[in-house]
């Protein structure tokens, strides 16, 4: 039988309903609350990752925003993040802010790309599939082996050695499909930093 996956009740019926069918563990301090922390931990089918999903509450007039991290085995010190292209970075990149280019105009155009190995970053997108899930989530932050030190995760410079693949979006996901696509986003990412010799199993 087919669930109905609604959101008639709120995003956290909907992640309960995504914990139930991925067989994740669910870590929730407050289950009588929509407005505190909850995270979900999913495991990854034939693999021994894991994804933690984690909905953050706005903070002190803040707005809401969704984590999915993991943990991953890095080989080497290869470090990139990308997020969504503002009107702004127009005039940022006149000024010779970098912005790593792959060479797909339509991924190029949404998307600012920093990192510390220009021709690993262009062999990690060269993934048709990878980069029409990031299309698929414009506003999508999305970082490896980085730290995240504030809303933009590369206005500094990358730094620090956090073994994590991490990505955020803005809101508490109440999609249960779009739950999903986060996951098949995630497994295509870490199996192409094993691809491309940046991860290990």
């Amino acid at each position: 039988m087919t669930k109905m996956h609604s959101r008639i009740y709120g995003w956290k019926y909907v992640w309960m309903e995504f914990a139930d069918e991925y067989k994740a563990d669910v870590e929730d301090p407050n289950p009588d609350s929509s407005h505190t922390e909850m995270s979900v931990i999913v495991p990854v089918q034939d693999s021994g990752w894991s994804l933690t999903y984690t909905m953050h509450p706005g903070k002190q007039g803040g707005h809401d925003h969704t984590t999915v991290e993991t943990n991953y085995n890095p080989l080497g010190d290869f470090k990139f993040s990308i997020y969504p292209e503002k009107w702004s970075d127009g005039f940022a990149k006149a000024l010779g802010m970098q912005d790593i280019v792959v060479g797909h105009p339509e991924f190029d155009k949404l998307f600012i790309i920093k990192g510390n190995d220009q021709g690993r970053i262009i062999d990690l997108f060269q993934d048709e599939k990878l980069r029409r899930q990031l299309i698929d989530e414009p506003a999508m932050q999305l970082w490896a082996h980085t730290e995240h030190t504030e809303a933009t995760p590369t206005s500094k410079a990358l730094r620090g050695n956090q073994n994590r693949l991490a990505m955020r979006v803005k809101g508490a996901v109440d999609d249960f499909e779009r739950l999903k696509s986060f996951y098949y986003l995630k497994h295509q990412m870490l199996s192409n930093l094993l691809r491309i010799g940046a991860a290990s199993n």
